[in-house]
Order: structure tokens, then C-alpha cells, then sequence
């Protein structure tokens, strides 16, 4: 890109000078062999994420710099540079036809202020500033530039208040991408016919494209390019606007939900338009793509009521406005300051007032502070504990800053004020366990509300709860059956806090009593999805640690992921490996909850699968001592355990676990067998590798063929560890589901099906 093309706004400017450094500075990032071949495997899409970095650094000049296209031939260049890169882009596997260029406003750092928070996607390329600086370092020799075009680009971005850009391409670069170039043309000059407040934003082959106004009297992008590349002039333009304006009015059906947000999307939902109309494959600003994520997504009704309602607020798809949006929807409080977490409740609090001032209705009021109940539920004790409460003022500090306090709503505070109590009740319910313990009528309200029952039957169910152990807090098993009926009209709720009961048990035996217990429970719950979703946040939020706790959760998991368990009943502590041959039972609503939830916290599962793993060769090397509470056995099975759920499950990641599993494992010469305490440990080790090579067989790919042979291979190796005639049948066994497990996945191959699921 020549030299003109990285000139900034003033105040864009500024804030590359302040990122422009950036690159020397370090980052955190997960650390170890499977962490590190995890990346390895994502760098095969880097030349993707390249393309395109350059493709949203070259939009960003050609639609936001107009001073460099004055003549027609640098315009020309620029627009089929453009057009050349999405070429490319389309030759990408598997892509779903969509570039989203979005504004969240969630997350800053040193490296990305919080004005920078965007994100581009395409297909299964995600790229936010973070990425783009480890793309540079990767590419130092190629494309160390990267980094800071990206930063260019998303100030630009930023200065001209654009919070969406979407780009629909075609499946394949040799389609037709000719509607591209005019619209790209349009686009240039649009931005600088409002600074000159000029009602014709180009005029191509002879003729004049005029500036369009949307249904609110407000200039357009998306109309504008509408009527540029159908040849309408203006009277005619806004004749169609006002037309669809006046169905909207109606709230006509023949407007699909997702499309009554303007009247852009209003006219490319009506069959007699649609036809008849070119539709830009460049849209800007568009509401829908705030509210959707892909075409494929449905739009409630009262979410859109509510987005509408911050605009109206906001004048307009502002970044203030936009980050509102993306704080009720995506918001992670947990991640939040107490500070934070105040500001962000005291910017909702304007939309409530917003939404009752203009007579919303009680459908919109619900949808926000449903959504605001979402993001306090699962935010720590200790970060609430930190939010001060003072009649309808929240007060919150951060270091090195003016103490936050402003008013919030009341509805919003009563949903503070029920977390902050339910953290005191939550505790006074564990210490059921040891102590005796006084409820008051504040518990039993907190109480009804955790669980979703009527205060009055809040006592019994604590009742409940105290029969489930005798004076020395003991776990009594038969008391738990007796109260199953009971305890499923909870659902979920009280499963996950039984959950923790489990966690917090000092002896193995009552340990191992509640956890089969709890199992007679999971065929009572309605929704056995939410269970499994809590237990999997829990398992990765000590991403760094291995838990005694860690091995039950996954073995929970695994029930919850099937519709029937053959185990319920049996007093087991580990997963019957039997379980690898199921095919069709799985419950399709606990597969859909779970795969979402590994999706969005898969760096942490990578970090806790790498955790555990670094943990059993410290036990091999013999680093670890006796009384640090995780045996080697322990460690081992626990690997056993996600091996299973992964080849269930069976996640983008599982394939790349899996892989560096039976890497570890499969290799007689590897690093784990020649370590101090890895002959006592051998036959563990062989039991995990056979799980190993049955959950490829499940969900292997050709990748995996070669590890699968070389244990065939070296079978006499792996021999001449152990000259035992159980160890010999182990391995022999081993042997066998290699061959199964190298046939499946050759099978597969060859039908161009995908793993047994």
C-alpha cells in the first residue's frame, strides 16, 4: 500500500503514536507442548488471517481516505487491489461467504484500548489486535507490518464511527464480483459528500449518484449504494424508502423480524424488490449485524426492541452505544473490576430509564434485566463483596482512579443486592456440612430465588439438605435417595450446588458415596445441558491447577452428554470405557450446550488439558511428593476421563488433544516411559493409551494414521518394558484397536463422512 494510504484522522493519529510500539512489548499466552502444537495446527490458516488483515487495512484507506483517489486512475488500482484480495479470500475452504468487521467494547489491555475492540471474522477466522500482533511475530521476516496496519485501520474505524462493516463474497473467487467495485467507489466518496454536506456523492459513467436518506431522515450508506448501483435517481430512491417506511409503520408480514430493523434491509425481504433490485454486497452500520451474527441466526423480538431503544437513546450505532449492547449481551463481568462492573450498571441503568420513559413495555424491560441477571450470576463472591451498596448508590474503587459511585435504577440494584446476599446464604448452606446453622427470613428469600421456588417451601428444602449428613458431617447415601424425587423438582440448580458439596467433602469414601449418588439425580433433570454447562465453567476456571474435584466433574459430564447411562446405579468412580462404542445415544441438546461452552473458553480446556498433563510427568519424573494430594494413578485417570468426553463430544479441539495425546503416549521411546516412576506406573499408562487409540478410533482423521502404526510398529519395544503376562495382553489389546481404529478411520475417509458421533 503506497505511502497516502496511512494517513490518519488527528485523533487516530494519536492513538497509533500511542500503540505504535506495541510490537516490542510481550503478551500473555498459554505455554507448554500442547499449547504450543495447538497454535502450530491454527498457523496453517495464517495466510488467511494475513489476506485478511490486508484486505480491512486496504478498505479502510479506500473508504475512509478520499483525498487519495481524486483521479480517476489511482481509484481504479485501488478498487481492483481490493477486489484481487477477496479473490483470494474465496478460494478459502469452507468459508460462510461473510466478512464482519464488528465493534464489541468489552475487553482492554496494553495492547488494545478499549476504543480498538473489534473483531473480524470470516468462516472460522477470528481476528481481534491481540491475534494480529502474534500473526506479526510469527511472519516477523514477511509481514511484520501487520500489526500496525491493523491498528491504523480500526483508528480510522473508531474516528469515523463505523461500528459494523459486512462484506457477503461469493463461495469461490471465480464467481461474479463486478457488484463489488462501484459499491467500494460509492463508499469512497459517501463520507466526503457529508463533510461537504453535497447532495451528489459520485458521479459514474455519466452519471450523478446522489445522497440517500434513510426512514429517520438520516443519511444512508447502504441506501446510498442501493440506488448507485441500480441507476435510481434521488426522487425515485426515496419514493422506495418512503414506500417501505410505511409497511414498517404497518408492521406488515411480509418483513421478517431481522429485517424491520431499517428500511435498507426492509426492501431485500420484499419479493417484488428483491427481484428487481441489485443488493450491495457492502453493508455499513447496519443494525443487523450488531444483532446477528450470521444469516443463519433468529432475532427475538424484544432484543431488537431493546436495541433500537440504545440507539434512539445514542442518536445512532455510536460506540457508546454499541458497547452498551455488547455489555448486556456479551458482557463477562467476572472479568470485570468491581469498578467496572459499577460503570457498566450505571450505563444501563440510562437505557432502563430510556425504555420506561418511551413506554417499552414490560417485554423489553425483561429482556434487559434478564440479560442483566445473566452477566451478575456468575461473577465471584469477592468481586460483589467489593461492590458497596448505599440506598440506590453503588460505590466501587479502582487503584489510581477517582472511586466510582453513581445511582442505579432500583431494579438493578435488587439484582445486585440478590447476589451480594446470595454469596452470605451460599455460605451459611455449605457450613451445613460441619455446623450447625441459623436461616433467617432474608436466607429463605435468597433461598426461594436461587432455586425458583415459593419462600415458603425454601426451609424445607434446607431441611432437606441438612439430612444428607450426620453430626460429624458425614454424607449419608440413603438419605440422598430417599430425597431424589424432591431435590429433581430443582432442577439443575440444585444439582450444580450439590456439585459443590461434592467438591468441598474432605473423605474419600463420602467422596466417592455423593458422587454416585449424585447420579441417580441426572435421569430427574429436565435439563441436563445447564448441569453440564456449570460443571465445565467450574472445571476451566482453575485452568492452572489440577483439582481433586477435576475427575468427577468430567465423569459427570460424560453421563450428562448421553440420554441413558447403563453405569447409574453401579458404585463406579471412573467412566466404563465401554462407553466409547456408543453411537446413538447422545442427547442432542447437552452436545449443542457443552460444544458452545468449550468453544468459548477453549484456550482455558487447552490450558487445563496441559495442566494435568505437565503434572503427570512431574509425578513420572518424581518431582512430586506424596502428600500434595494428586497420585500419579489419579492424574492418569483424570486424563482418561477427557480423552472420553472429547471423542463423545467431539469439539474442533478434540482432534488436536487427541493427536498430542497419542504423540505422548504412543511413542515406547517417548519422554513419559523413561521417566523415574514410569515403570511402576506402566500399566496406567497402557490403559490411557488404549483409551487413546479407541477414541481416535471414534474421532480420528488421516492425520492420526501414522501414530496409530507406529505403536503396531514398535509393539516389540513397548514389549521389552515389561515382561509380564498382563501387561503383555494390554498391549496386545492395544494392538488390536489399532488396526479397528486404522480401518474407522480409513472407512471414513473414503465415504468423506466425519467422525462417529
Amino acid at each position: 500500500m503506497d505511502e497516502n494510504s496511512t494517513i490518519l484522522d488527528k485523533e487516530a493519529e494519536e492513538l497509533f503514536k500511542q500503540l505504535g510500539g506495541i510490537e516490542k512489548r510481550e503478551t500473555l499466552s498459554i505455554i507448554g507442548e500442547i499449547a504450543r502444537a495447538f497454535q502450530d495446527e491454527q498457523a496453517r490458516s495464517d495466510p488467511w488471517r494475513i489476506l485478511l488483515v490486508e484486505l480491512v487495512h486496504e478498505i479502510c484507506a479506500g473508504f475512509l481516505h478520499h483525498k487519495f483517489f481524486k483521479e480517476r486512475q489511482t481509484t481504479e488500482k485501488h478498487v481492483h487491489r481490493i477486489v484481487e484480495t477477496l479473490k483470494e479470500l474465496c478460494e478459502m475452504p469452507d468459508h460462510d461467504g461473510q466478512i464482519l468487521i464488528r465493534y464489541r467494547g468489552l475487553h482492554s489491555s496494553d495492547i488494545k484500548p478499549i476504543e480498538l475492540d473489534y473483531l473480524i471474522s470470516f468462516g472460522d477466522l477470528i481476528i481481534s489486535l491481540e491475534s494480529a500482533l502474534t500473526l506479526a511475530r510469527h511472519h516477523q521476516d514477511t509481514h511484520a507490518h501487520l500489526h500496525a496496519h491493523l491498528i491504523e485501520a480500526l483508528s480510522v474505524f473508531r474516528a469515523n464511527s463505523i461500528t459494523t462493516l459486512f462484506i457477503r463474497v461469493p463461495q469461490s473467487g471465480q464467481e461474479d464480483l463486478e457488484p463489488l467495485e462501484p459499491c467500494i467507489e460509492i463508499l469512497y466518496q459517501y463520507y466526503q459528500a457529508l463533510k461537504e454536506d453535497s447532495p451528489t456523492v459520485l458521479t459514474r459513467e455519466g452519471n450523478q449518484i446522489p445522497l440517500i436518506y434513510d426512514q429517520d431522515d438520516q443519511p444512508d450508506p447502504n441506501l446510498t449504494m442501493v440506488a448507485g448501483l441500480n441507476s435510481l435517481d434521488k426522487t425515485a430512491m426515496q419514493t422506495l424508502v418512503q414506500e417501505v417506511d410505511e409497511l414498517l409503520e404497518k408492521e406488515s408480514e411480509d418483513i421478517p423480524l431481522c429485517d424491520v430493523t431499517n428500511a435498507f434491509n426492509a426492501i431485500f425481504s420484499l419479493e417484488r424488490f428483491k427481484e428487481k433490485l441489485v443488493k450491495p454486497p457492502i453493508e455499513v452500520n447496519n443494525v443487523k449485524w450488531l444483532m446477528l451474527a450470521s444469516d443463519q441466526e433468529i432475532l427475538q423480538k424484544q432484543k431488537m426492541q431493546l436495541v433500537n431503544t440504545v440507539f434512539e437513546k445514542f442518536g445512532g450505532p455510536s460506540q457508546e452505544a454499541v458497547q452498551i449492547i455488547n455489555t448486556l449481551y456479551e458482557g463477562d463481568f467476572n472479568s470485570f473490576s468491581p469498578y467496572d462492573i459499577g460503570l457498566s450498571l450505571h450505563k444501563i441503568t440510562g437505557i432502563l430509564q430510556e425504555v420506561e420513559a418511551r413506554k417499552k413495555g414490560k417485554d423489553v424491560e425483561d429482556e434487559l434485566l434478564n440479560n442483566v441477571e445473566d452477566r451478575l450470576e456468575p461473577v465471584r463472591d469477592e468481586l460483589l463483596d467489593d461492590l458497596i451498596i448505599k440506598g440506590d448508590v453503588i460505590e466501587a474503587t479502582r487503584p489510581g482512579e477517582k472511586p466510582f459511585s453513581a445511582k442505579i435504577h432500583d431494579k438493578i440494584i435488587d439484582l445486585v443486592k440478590f447476589f451480594k446476599g446470595r454469596s452470605r446464604t451460599r455460605k451459611k448452606l455449605m457450613a451445613i456440612m460441619t455446623e450447625s446453622v441459623a436461616f433467617d427470613d432474608y436466607d429463605y428469600d435468597i433461598i426461594s430465588r436461587m432455586f425458583s421456588i415459593s419462600v415458603g417451601e425454601a426451609p424445607r428444602l434446607v431441611q432437606n439438605i441438612e439430612a444428607l449428613f450426620d453430626k460429624k458431617g458425614g454424607f449419608l447415601k440413603k438419605a440422598f435417595e430417599d430425597r431424589i424425587p424432591e431435590f429433581a423438582k430443582y432442577g439443575a440448580n440444585i444439582f450444580f450446588f450439590l456439585w459443590v458439596y461434592l467438591k468441598e467433602m474432605s473423605k474419600k469414601s463420602d467422596r466417592i458415596a455423593f458422587l454416585n449418588a449424585l447420579q441417580f439425580l441426572i435421569p430427574r433433570l429436565d435439563r441436563p445441558e445447564e448441569g453440564i454447562k456449570k460443571l465445565l465453567e467450574d472445571f476451566m476456571s482453575s485452568s492452572t491447577e489440577a483439582l481433586p474435584s477435576d475427575r468427577n466433574a468430567i465423569m459427570l459430564a460424560n453421563i450428562l452428554l448421553r440420554k441413558e447411562n447403563w453405569e447409574i446405579g453401579t458404585e463406579i468412580e471412573i467412566t466404563p470405557e465401554e462407553v466409547l462404542l456408543v453411537e446413538d445415544n447422545i442427547n442432542p441438546e447437552a452436545i449443542k450446550a457443552t460444544s458452545e461452552t468449550i468453544a468459548q473458553g477453549q484456550d482455558d480446556f487447552i490450558r487445563k488439558v496441559e495442566t494435568i498433563h505437565t503434572e503427570t510427568k512431574q509425578w513420572l519424573w518424581g518431582f512430586a511428593s506424596e502428600d500434595e494430594g494428586l497420585s500419579v494413578k489419579y492424574l492418569l485417570s483424570l486424563e482418561r476421563e477427557i480423552y472420553i468426553f472429547l471423542s463423545i463430544l467431539d469439539p474442533p479441539i478434540a482432534g488436536h488433544v487427541l493427536r498430542n495425546a497419542i504423540r505422548a503416549y504412543g511413542d515406547p521411546r517417548g519422554q513419559v516411559y523413561g521417566l523415574k516412576k514410569s515403570r511402576e506406573n506402566l500399566n496406567s499408562l497402557m490403559t490411557l493409551l488404549r483409551v487413546v487409540v479407541r477414541a481416535l478410533e471414534r474421532v480420528g482423521t488421516p492425520e492420526d494414521l501414522q501414530y496409530l502404526r507406529q505403536i503396531k510398529e514398535k509393539q516389540s519395544e513397548f514389549a521389552r518394558r515389561k515382561d509380564e503376562p498382563y501387561f503383555l495382553d494390554m498391549l496386545t489389546r492395544i494392538v488390536h484397536h489399532c488396526d479397528k481404529a486404522v480401518q474407522a478411520i480409513e472407512e471414513r475417509a473414503q465415504q468423506g463422512s466425519g467422525p462417529t458421533t
